[in-house]
């Protein structure tokens, strides 16, 4: 049996989930999922270029770990960007958190569940969290039959408007030129597509 992954500790959650490309033949596309661990390596290693042996340490992971998720997420992203896929990232919201109760150990795995600890045997296992996105009523189908996460969405096409998540700020949308693109000039944040 495959040991289960440790807690990986994520300094910061992503702001953005999806990021998809402007193309008529979205709906045919299946979407690249990269994990919150995923996410984290290439945000410790390729955004704030921080080596990779105190990276692990953040992470709370050993190197060689550290490598083979920075290495699925390169790989991930470079698909998407070669194949023209959607990009989302899943993490927290999908979590169980398991702790045993006799040897103290902790792990965490995104779909299974677990009746005995995987380090000791001991069946007397703490469901620490489940972790969902409570800010959100929809359950993960109908998220994902969403056009910001590479559903079909409403058939609405591309957005009329680019608006800006923080203040409200509406610019009209210039064919072929993505909302995120253009700036807020209110308050510089990337403006998002409006159907």
């Amino acid at each position: 049996m495959a040991r289960p992954r440790r807690l990986r500790k994520i300094s910061e959650e992503p702001h953005i989930r999806c990021f998809k490309p402007e193309r008529d033949d979205l709906d045919s596309m299946k979407p690249i999922e990269i994990l919150i661990d995923e996410f984290e390596a290439i945000r410790l290693r390729d955004y704030h270029d921080i080596q990779q042996k105190r990276s692990a340490e953040i992470m709370g992971v050993s190197q060689p770990t550290f490598h083979r998720i920075l290495t699925s997420a390169r790989k991930k992203i470079a698909n998407a960007l070669i194949n023209g896929n959607t990009i989302v990232i899943r993490g927290k919201d999908q979590l169980i958190r398991y702790k045993c109760d006799d040897c103290g150990f902790k792990w965490q795995h995104p779909l299974k569940e677990y009746k005995k600890c995987p380090d000791c045997g001991s069946a007397r296992i703490i469901l620490l969290k489940e972790e969902k996105d409570e800010s959100s009523q929809d359950s993960e189908e109908s998220l994902m039959d969403r056009k910001s996460y590479g559903g079909k969405g409403l058939g609405a096409g591309p957005p009329a408007v680019c608006k800006c998540p923080n203040c409200g700020y509406e610019s009209p949308k210039t064919q072929g030129v993505p909302c995120s693109n253009t700036k807020c000039p209110e308050c510089e944040t990337p403006l998002c597509g409006n159907p």
